[in-house]
């Protein structure tokens, strides 16, 4: 065991990877369950899937820690359970809402069991083990960051209409021919509601704790943030095989992975790129990460290339703004430092 351990901390981007796609895919038959053929009891093996790169990030970085155990398990639960209910809310609010499974105490229950990887994540910020505690400390901080998270909130959504406005001028997709599935105070009340369900499950919480929490601070200890976010899109890509499977997408073809990597290389530029100017926050890449998820859902997009010139574009600006071609200063906080 200690041989194993010993290998973790010399490879820690390497066991993270491993891990990783070791947990997302060995659960990745639940997918197919759930969305295939709506077996939703396979929801909670769904919820610790997509909590793959979450867990890794944090089974690496306590099996690595070199530092006595520090306070009680107190805060740890009690995190726990303020994160347990909250994450149950959101929840049982967006099952209620988009009519998947009727509001009823089989549906609490189904609902407290399926959010306990997501609260667990949360809660391992309040963690007695130091390194962990560290790591995750900047997912539950708003007051530093809350103006990036701000800018997170709109910028890639911000995005979607512009591409909008410049396709109708070019005569391509007029702005008028939108649909909405709904209007007013009911479709903000929707917005609301799917971008926390995205924040939860699990862009934040399971996704960014370990793509951009875990797995960048340590590649900008080696490389500069613009290789840092190629690779990283480079294994975020084929991550969601199983999801994107049950969802019924032609993953078998490789014109479909061509136009994937292709669509997650900017998103992972625009996500490093406020990461770092957050100062390594994880709360700021999964809200980024979630406002995206969301402004899919709602807009509808029927030019994509306009909307990718217009994110290629954007990209390339930050890129030369901030020289994303060179390496951030060690002392920097979104750069990993070995104890």
């Amino acid at each position: 065991m200690s041989s194993l351990t010993d290998w973790i901390r010399r490879n820690q981007l390497a066991a993270f990877f491993i891990l990783t796609f070791s947990i997302t895919w060995g659960l990745g038959f639940s997918y197919g369950g759930v969305l295939l053929r709506g077996q939703f009891l396979l929801f909670p093996l769904v919820a610790i899937a997509t909590c793959g790169p979450a867990l890794a990030g944090i089974i690496i970085t306590a099996l690595t820690n070199t530092e006595p155990k520090q306070g009680t398990n107190r805060a740890f639960w009690s995190a726990f359970f303020v994160a347990w209910v909250l994450s149950a809310l959101v929840f049982l609010t967006h099952i209620t809402l988009l009519n998947i499974i009727p509001f009823s105490l089989e549906a609490v229950g189904f609902g407290l069991v399926s959010v306990m990887p997501v609260a667990f994540v949360i809660s391992m910020a309040c963690s007695r083990i130091p390194a962990v505690k560290r790591y995750l400390s900047s997912l539950i901080r708003l007051r530093e960051v809350w103006g990036w998270a701000l800018v997170g909130l709109v910028l890639i959504p911000g995005l979607v209409p512009l591409s909008l406005v410049i396709s109708s001028l070019l005569g391509r997709q007029s702005i008028s021919d939108l649909r909405f599935p709904e209007s007013d105070l009911t479709l903000i009340g929707l917005v609301a509601v799917r971008f926390l369900y995205q924040l939860f499950f699990f862009n934040a919480t399971g996704e960014e704790v370990g793509w951009r929490g875990f797995a960048l601070p340590r590649l900008q200890a080696r490389t500069s943030p613009l290789i840092a976010a190629l690779i990283i899109a480079l294994f975020w890509a084929p991550w969601h095989f199983f999801l994107w499977q049950a969802e019924g997408s032609p993953v078998l073809t490789w014109q479909y992975w061509l136009e994937r990597y292709v669509g997650t290389i900017l998103p992972s530029v625009f996500i490093v790129w406020i990461c770092n100017r957050a100062q390594g926050s994880i709360l700021v890449a999964g809200i980024t990460h979630a406002a995206v998820n969301t402004a899919e859902a709602f807009i509808p997009i029927e030019d994509g290339q306009i909307l990718y010139l217009t994110c290629l574009v954007a990209a390339l600006v930050m890129i030369l703004a901030d020289r994303m071609w060179k390496k951030l200063p060690p002392e920097h906080p979104a750069v990993y430092r070995p104890p």
